[in-house]
């Protein structure tokens, strides 16, 4: 069936276009997905793609109804995806203040106010003595949240020799807070 016909089914509201839709298109849209996405998530949003094409076809009309279903599908698998990366960066950001958590001071001894502008100014001196790129490989560690392998690769470095100079850098930031 062609696409103009299968758009007239949409448009009179016939269920057939909803199977029509899913076996000319059902594969390629699904591998579509599944490059982005797990085999679970994939068929959930290619199922998502189906409910969206009906919804949106009346008063939508398109000339490609490949195309029309692939365009919902990739923005349902992207947000999907962001959603996923979002939860994930939320872990990996308690992760690395837990890791840095050993180096700060306790902040019941000060005031609170008092005790985020101490670590400030002791974190901005310490970063101000280190060479332009270890202040990189720690900003990007530390405050973007990258993965030692993605500190590494960004910064064309072996992932050794990064993983030691944070562990370095981290060991003396823990001396200055003690001190």
């Amino acid at each position: 069936m062609r696409d103009a016909e299968i758009v007239k089914l949409f448009m009179k509201r016939d269920e057939r276009a909803i199977a029509e839709l899913e076996g000319q298109y059902g594969r390629r849209l699904f591998r579509a997905a599944e490059r982005l996405l797990s085999r679970e998530d994939a068929e959930e949003c290619v199922n998502d793609t189906w409910l969206q094409v009906w919804n949106h076809i009346p008063p939508d009309e398109p000339d490609h109804l490949g195309a029309y279903a692939e365009k919902i599908l990739k923005n349902l698998a992207l947000n999907r995806l962001r959603a996923q990366n979002a939860l994930k960066r939320k872990a990996t950001l308690i992760e690395l203040s837990d890791s840095l958590s050993e180096c700060l001071p306790d902040p019941y001894k000060d005031t609170e106010n008092e005790a985020i502008a101490n670590v400030t100014d002791v974190l901005n001196e310490f970063l101000r003595n280190e060479s332009r790129a270890r202040r990189n490989m720690f900003l990007l560690r530390y405050l973007y949240g990258k993965s030692v392998e993605e500190v590494a690769e960004t910064m064309g470095l072996p992932y050794e020799r990064v993983k030691k100079t944070l562990w370095r850098m981290k060991e003396r930031l823990k001396e200055i807070m003690r001190s």
